[in-house]
Parts: C-alpha cells; sequence; structure tokens
C-alpha cells in the first residue's frame, strides 16, 4: 500500500496542548496507510454503525481508510471539546453534512473530513462553515473527459493552455477546489460548482484562485502525488497544520 509522504515542516506532530482559536482553521493529516496504526484499538472509538460498514469494505485498504480517518475525526473532537467520556453523536444537515448534535453543537465548532487512497485531511474551526477535500492524484486517470464535463468553458480552457505536464496537477487543484465549496456549504453533489481561475505561478506551480463572495479558498499539499483545497466562510483564517496519530502511538515516540 502506498502511504502518504509527509514534510515534517508543513504537517508536524502537534504541541501537547491545543487551542483553537476563532481567527483559526486547524487541520490535521492522517497517514492511514500506517501499518503503525492498530485497526482493533481505533475502530473502538467508532460508532456501531460506523464499525458495521467498515466492516462491509470489500478491500482492506478502503476499510484501513475509513477506520482511521473517522477514528481520528472522533477522537480529535473529543479533544477540542475536552470530553472525557460519552458518545458524540451527528446531525446530516439538508444535503448530508454531518454537524455535532445538541449539546455539543452549542460549543460551535465546526468540521470537515475528506479521504482518498491513503491519506485523510480533518478541519476544524469555530463559528464559521469549513469544507476540505483532498484526492490521491492517479497518474492514469482520465482527468480531460471529466474536465470536460463537469467544469466551465473557461476552466476547461485554461486547462487544456498549460503545459501537458501540468495538466494533471491543475485538474486535481481544480477538482478540489470545487469540491470544497461545496462541502463547506453543504450543497453537496446537488449544489452548482462554483467557477474558480487556473493560472501558472511565478515557481510554474499551478495556482487555483477563486472569486466566490463570502468564501475563501486555501490550497493544501497532503503528500506527494495529493492535492487538497480548503475553504471556509468569511475572510481567510490563519491555517495550522499537524499530522495526526493515535494516542498510544504518539506517547511511545
Amino acid at each position: 500500500m502506498t502511504a502518504a509522504e509527509f514534510s515534517d515542516n508543513q504537517w508536524p506532530l502537534p504541541p501537547e496542548t491545543i487551542e483553537l482559536n476563532n481567527d483559526e482553521v486547524h487541520l490535521w493529516l492522517v497517514n492511514a496507510g500506517s501499518e503503525d496504526f492498530p485497526q482493533d484499538f481505533l475502530a473502538l472509538s467508532l460508532s456501531e454503525d460506523e464499525r458495521d460498514r467498515a466492516a462491509r469494505f470489500k478491500f482492506e485498504k478502503d476499510r484501513r481508510l475509513y477506520i482511521a480517518s473517522h477514528a481520528a475525526l472522533r477522537l480529535l473532537l473529543a479533544n477540542y471539546l475536552r470530553l472525557a467520556e460519552g458518545p458524540i453523536r451527528f446531525v446530516s444537515g439538508p444535503h448530508g453534512k454531518p454537524a455535532l448534535a445538541p449539546p455539543l453543537a452549542a460549543d460551535g465548532l465546526e468540521f470537515n473530513l475528506s479521504h482518498s487512497h491513503a491519506a485523510a485531511v480533518v478541519a476544524f474551526a469555530r463559528r464559521t462553515a469549513v469544507g476540505v477535500d483532498v484526492e490521491f492524484a492517479k497518474r492514469n486517470f482520465a482527468f480531460d473527459e471529466v474536465a470536460r464535463r463537469f467544469f466551465t468553458a473557461g476552466e476547461v480552457a485554461a486547462l487544456f493552455e498549460l503545459p501537458q505536464q501540468r495538466q494533471r496537477e491543475a485538474f486535481f487543484k481544480c477538482w478540489t477546489s470545487k469540491e470544497a465549496f461545496l462541502k463547506a456549504k453543504g450543497t453537496g453533489l446537488s449544489g452548482k460548482l462554483d467557477e474558480v481561475k487556473i493560472k501558472l505561478a511565478a515557481d510554474q506551480r499551478v495556482q487555483i484562485n477563486a472569486d466566490v463572495p463570502g468564501w475563501s479558498l486555501t490550497g493544501l499539499t497532503p503528500g506527494v502525488d495529493y492535492e487538497g483545497a480548503l475553504v471556509v466562510q468569511g475572510d481567510p483564517r490563519q491555517a495550522r497544520c499537524y499530522r495526526w496519530e493515535p494516542p498510544h502511538t504518539a506517547a511511545h515516540r
């Protein structure tokens, strides 16, 4: 299994105590392909429904990804909410976006989870909507067909005007940006994909910009061959990035 490759500079281990301020977004990268992640231990953090769903996955890699990412979400939520014990219950919005159920919702903690291949990213903010998306940029993926179906005419033109060696990167940056907008707004696949602008930066890397009133977009690099995007409601917030490990794994480093 190919796991995400982490940069210690961008995704370091967290400090002993974490405080999420109102002007911040916290992002946690989960290396779900790590053999150090004990699946049985992590599964104890899941609800009965989540354990049942995990058991139904046909492939072991998909089961590992689901268990690790959803356990990380629940354990991180418990940490931010200062919960020593007790279940964390969720409610779903009109289009399926999960949120904390009362009375925990009164804390104002917003979150979003995305996972792909062997990596997951969990985003947290206070009293503002947040959406995150991560995708494994498959090298043999026929992105041109998907772009022509889901991108606007302007986006398609900008994508294929890029040097050919940059087009795959541009597609996944554009796609994750659009998905992050949908997730932040809570509209799901029924929502309209916001238009973004694709261009080459001075260092020849692809840059995605968006002019969507009331929302801010930030690009992410979760690992080699991964692309990601973060969207928050309102002005940009300071993003603090951390690498997540199971509690007992981190304790023995």
